[in-house]
C-alpha cells in the first residue's frame, strides 16, 4: 500500500515539474512577443495592488514561477482585476518567473504599499469550453455619475453576477473586459421609487459608493433584486466546510494526503495515541481508525509551519508550529522515514497555497 503511495506521489510530482517547466516556457515566451512587439498579449495583463489594513488580499502558491492561488473578497486584489491562475511575470518591475516562492513574498513585502504586477492570464488558456455559469446576466439601466456631462443620466450596461458574489458589469454583452466590478459582501439592496426611474434598486454599503439600477420591468427587478440579496451573504469557504468532519475519511475526494499517525497534542503529555488522520485544504482531520463514521476532531493548519523534531526515542518524529503562541503545538511520528518525508511533503504543499500576501 505504501508503495502504491509513493509512485502515485513520484507521478504526481514529475507531472506537476512538467506542468511548471510549460508555465515558465509559456510565459517567458508571452514575455519575449510583447517585449518585441511592444503590445500585451491578450491574455497578459498589469495591474496595481495597493495595500490596505495591511495586506494586499491575495494568496500565492508554488516556485518558479508562482501563481496566483485565492483572492480574498472586499480586498484590493479583488478590485485590481487579479484572478486566481494568474502566473506572476514580475513584482514592481522585477522579473521573478524563476524566483521562489519566498523570494517572491519577500518581495512583496519589500516596503512599498503598492505592487505592480505583471501577470500571465491562464483562465482563457486553460478554461477553453468550460465558462463559469453566471448566477445572473442581462442588461441593466446603471445612473452614472461618472462625469458632470453625463451626472444623472441612465445608461445600458450588461451585468453579470458570478459565484463568486462579484457583480460585473460591461458596456454591452459582447465585451470580454469588465469596466467596473462590485463585490456584494456586506452590501443592501433596496428598492427606490423616488429615483425617477421605474423599477430601480440600489446597491448600498457604509463607506462606500452606491450602485443605482433598474431593471425593464418589475418581474425582472424582483428577479435581481432576490438573487442580489442572496449575494450579499457571506460564502462559505470550501476548507471550513463542516460537511467533511460528518462523513468518513474515505468519503472526503481528493485528499492531500492519508494514512495512520502517532499524535501528542501537548508536548509535557506522555501518551502518543494512534489515529488515522486525512489533510485535505490546509485542514487536519483526526479518525480513531480509517472505517470511522465521523472525524473526532479537525485543526486548520491556515498559517502553521511544520518541521522535523526530535522527540525521545521516536526516530521519525515532525511537529506543526502554530503562528502565535496562543495556539496549540501539535507533535506527530511516522513508522518509516519514507512515511514521514510522504507527510512533510504534503503538508508543506497543503499550507503553502494559504499563505498570505500582505
Amino acid at each position: 500500500m505504501v508503495a502504491v503511495d509513493v509512485t502515485s506521489l513520484n507521478l504526481r510530482g514529475k507531472l506537476e515539474d512538467i506542468l511548471k517547466l510549460m508555465l515558465v516556457v509559456w510565459a517567458s515566451e508571452s514575455k519575449a512577443i510583447s517585449t518585441v512587439s511592444g503590445e500585451l498579449d491578450e491574455s497578459d495583463k498589469r495591474v496595481l495592488v495597493k495595500r490596505v489594513s495591511g495586506e494586499f488580499g491575495f494568496r500565492i502558491h508554488g516556485s518558479r514561477p508562482v501563481v496566483v492561488s485565492a483572492i480574498e473578497p472586499a480586498t484590493p486584489a479583488e478590485s485590481s482585476g487579479l484572478e486566481v491562475g494568474d502566473i506572476v511575470i514580475s513584482v514592481n518591475k522585477v522579473n521573478v518567473l524563476d524566483a521562489s516562492h519566498s523570494e517572491v513574498v519577500k518581495l512583496a513585502h519589500g516596503g512599498s504599499d503598492t505592487l505592480e504586477l505583471e501577470v500571465a492570464r491562464t483562465s482563457d488558456v486553460f478554461t477553453t469550453g468550460r465558462t463559469v455559469k453566471p448566477l445572473l446576466s442581462g442588461t441593466l439601466l446603471r445612473l452614472s455619475t461618472s462625469s458632470a456631462k453625463t451626472r444623472g443620466s441612465w445608461v445600458p450596461r450588461h451585468f453579470i453576477l458570478k459565484p463568486d458574489h462579484c457583480l460585473y458589469y460591461y458596456k454591452s454583452d459582447t465585451d470580454s473586459q469588465p469596466v467596473g466590478a462590485l463585490h456584494l459582501a456586506d452590501y443592501t439592496v433596496s428598492r427606490t421609487p423616488d429615483s425617477g426611474c421605474p423599477h430601480s434598486f440600489r446597491l448600498s454599503k457604509k463607506g462606500a459608493s452606491s450602485l443605482h439600477l433598474a431593471s425593464s420591468s418589475a418581474e425582472k427587478t424582483e428577479q435581481w433584486v432576490a438573487v442580489l440579496t442572496q449575494a450579499t451573504k457571506p460564502i462559505l469557504e470550501p476548507w471550513l466546510d463542516d460537511r467533511c468532519l460528518k462523513v468518513p475519511p474515505t468519503r472526503i475526494p481528493q485528499p492531500d494526503c492519508a494514512g495512520t499517525l502517532c499524535t501528542l497534542a501537548h508536548h509535557r503529555g506522555k501518551a502518543w495515541r494512534r489515529r488515522f488522520c486525512l489533510l485535505k485544504d490546509a485542514c487536519l482531520y483526526f479518525y480513531s481508525d480509517i472505517n470511522s463514521e465521523v472525524a473526532s476532531g479537525m485543526v486548520c493548519l491556515q498559517g502553521y509551519r511544520v518541521q522535523s523534531s526530535a522527540s525521545g526515542a521516536k526516530r521519525f518524529a515532525f511537529e506543526l508550529v502554530p503562528p502565535d503562541p496562543s495556539l496549540r503545538h501539535f507533535y506527530f511520528y511516522t513508522d518509516t522515514e519514507m512515511d514521514k518525508k510522504r507527510w512533510l511533503a504534503a503538508l508543506e504543499y497543503s499550507i503553502d497555497r494559504w499563505i498570505k500576501v500582505g
